[in-house]
């Protein structure tokens, strides 16, 4: 979907990631340069692509990132805890998201701490614009937030994603707007690979392999030009499988060969042992022939022969290396699979969603077929992720994908976003990730409708009965970018103006019933129509069954998908009308 751009706006990316975080932005003027921000407050004047996911509230205020003192206890992972039931498996008592669940100050929830941590990002953006372009420039400068978010998160933990960046700022006289971080890590990395890999019908699927979490996607390619488009082909998938959960089980090697040492170990030195083998061992272990031992320092721990601890250096050998990379790779390795798996059954669409294209010997197969597998995050730069892919992955017909691992793809998903902001949709139809529906009343229908849910309609008369679903759209249908999900609401009111309530359901079942009595139902959020806004003249004077007046009102309400998000508003005679709350449930 093409787009007017403010010439004087600047687009900026924020990446908040599970174990890191990202900034990148660019000016609308000079669309070419993309700049990641790799200096940060407290940082010891060293650079880096990203900044640790990390605050500590301190006896003299709140630190964050590369500044958090080693002696500090730091909360870690509480991303995490704005969608606890799909990570709770990750919250073992020796965990980072147990420990930062102790951590949290009274009278803070967990969407308090990412407000706290989105608000230190925040002021460090504009802090560096400022330096970067004048304080003058960007006071005036229209600027467009767009972050990431998992794309599997439910819309309650995203809706509290919502909520914790206005508090931080990013709502304050400006835009913001959520995109999954897997097609932010798409639309960067696919534009980069288009020159020599893309031609119009291939399909790739992409694998956004972070710290805390993996995601899998997948895109046939639409189009090229004028720009690149592109169609999900199945809904994507994910994990707790990331790279961090490798730290973890060092940890817990660590523990298995020097047992209560370990708990005598001093807090900082501990953490300077992980941070050794996350930043060493873990991102150059490759499982070649001349890797036979690794070693990592254990300060503050004796030297002892029988738990491999020599001149204060703990030793590995590869069969052990192994041990900690296998059971989390071999995940990611099923996700994909399952993925390339779902893709290839599904049929090809020659029309591409009605883009027009010169036929190919594409579309003489029936089905689609996964030509690459592109890897991205910071642990998609993993050589051994990568070799166990391409040893392991294979299509339905039996062929090896290419495994495509784009440069400096730790930062791919923040300079999409960026990207996402300048040029637009680049995604013409996703699959819906899950069913919505509307709860409503239907007119009793005997030997249809169940007679416990039957009742007389107290305005009119009407025998109905309650509990019914009117269903937006099913999982894994089609859905067009701002195209709208309509449906009609005839609503009965005792006088005009009142607010009307709304139950949005949703379901996991791609073939959902219409009574929301069923199990796989739950309630997604209730909306809160505000009709004050309608004028009074398209309201209808109706005479009730007791002669009391009433009113009734009739209105399509409109639900409007985009990456990471949805939201409702309701048309009257063609006006549409942003007044509608969303509250969710979690």
């Amino acid at each position: 979907m093409s787009q007017l751009l403010d010439p004087n706006s600047i687009k900026i990316g924020i990446d908040f990631g599970t174990t890191y975080s990202g900034i990148a932005w660019a000016h609308v003027s000079t669309p070419g340069e993309i700049i990641i921000i790799d200096r940060w407050a407290a940082g010891r004047n060293t650079t880096s692509a990203k900044v640790p996911s990390e605050i500590a509230y301190t006896s003299s205020g709140v630190k964050w990132g590369f500044g958090i003192p080693s002696r500090e206890p730091r909360l870690a992972w509480f991303k995490l805890l704005l969608d606890p039931t799909k990570y709770s498996h990750a919250s073992t008592a020796n965990s980072p998201l147990a420990r930062t669940q102790l951590l949290i100050p009274p009278g803070k929830k967990p969407v308090d701490v990412v407000a706290d941590y989105l608000s230190e990002l925040y002021k460090q953006t504009i802090d560096h614009l400022e330096k970067s372009l004048g304080k003058d420039v960007v006071e005036v400068s229209p600027l467009d937030f767009i972050l990431t978010v998992p794309a599997v998160w439910s819309d309650a933990a995203k809706d509290l994603t919502l909520q914790a960046a206005e508090s931080a700022g990013f709502g304050r006289k400006k835009s913001f707007r959520l995109i999954s971080e897997p097609e932010a890590a798409a639309v960067c990395c696919l534009k980069e690979i288009e020159p020599n890999h893309l031609n119009v019908g291939d399909t790739f699927v992409v694998a956004d392999c972070g710290g805390g979490t993996v995601d899998v996607i997948s895109y046939t390619i639409a189009r090229k030009s004028p720009k690149l488009e592109v169609a999900e082909c199945v809904g994507g998938t994910g994990a707790m499988c990331g790279s961090t959960v490798l730290n973890e089980r060092f940890e817990e090697l660590v523990r298995d060969r020097i047992g209560d040492k370990f708990d005598k170990m001093k807090h900082e030195a501990r953490l300077f042992m992980v941070k050794e083998f996350n930043d060493s061992l873990k991102r150059n272990f490759t499982d070649s022939e001349d890797e036979d031992s690794f070693i990592c320092p254990i300060p503050g721990v004796a030297d002892d022969s029988t738990a491999g601890i020599e001149d204060g250096m703990f030793a590995i050998d590869q069969e052990e290396m192994r041990k900690i990379f296998d059971p989390v790779v071999q995940e990611i390795v099923q996700l994909v699979q399952q993925q390339v798996n779902e893709v290839e059954k599904t049929k090809v669409n020659p029309s591409l969603e009605e883009v027009r294209i010169p036929p190919t010997s594409y579309f003489s197969r029936q089905t689609r077929q996964v030509k690459a597998l592109v890897l991205v995050g910071g642990f998609g730069e993993s050589e051994y992720l990568r070799s166990r892919l391409q040893n392991q992955i294979r299509t339905n017909d039996g062929r090896k994908p290419s495994i495509l691992q784009p440069p400096n793809a730790w930062t791919a998903a923040v300079r999409g976003a960026v990207m996402r902001g300048l040029e637009g949709e680049m995604v013409r139809t996703r699959k819906a990730s899950r069913s919505y529906g509307r709860l409503c009343n239907e007119r009793f229908i005997a030997g249809v409708h169940p007679k416990r849910d039957s009742y007389i309609d107290r305005y009119n008369g009407e025998y109905m009965c309650k509990r019914r679903v009117q269903w937006y759209v099913q999982k894994g249908e089609d859905i067009k970018e701002n195209d709208p999900l309509r449906q009609t609401v005839s609503t009965s009111l005792g006088k005009i103006g009142d607010r009307v309530s709304i139950t949005i359901l949703s379901s996991d079942s791609p073939h959902p019933p219409k009574s929301s009595r069923a199990a796989s139902i739950r309630t997604a959020c209730t909306l809160e129509v505000d009709t004050s806004v309608i004028p009074k003249e398209k309201f209808t004077r109706e005479i009730g069954i007791r002669g009391q007046p009433y009113f009734t009102l009739i209105f399509d309400l409109l639900m409007i998908t985009q990456s990471a998000s949805i939201f409702y508003q309701f048309q009257v005679d063609g006006i549409v009308y942003r007044d509608v709350k969303a509250h969710y449930h979690s």
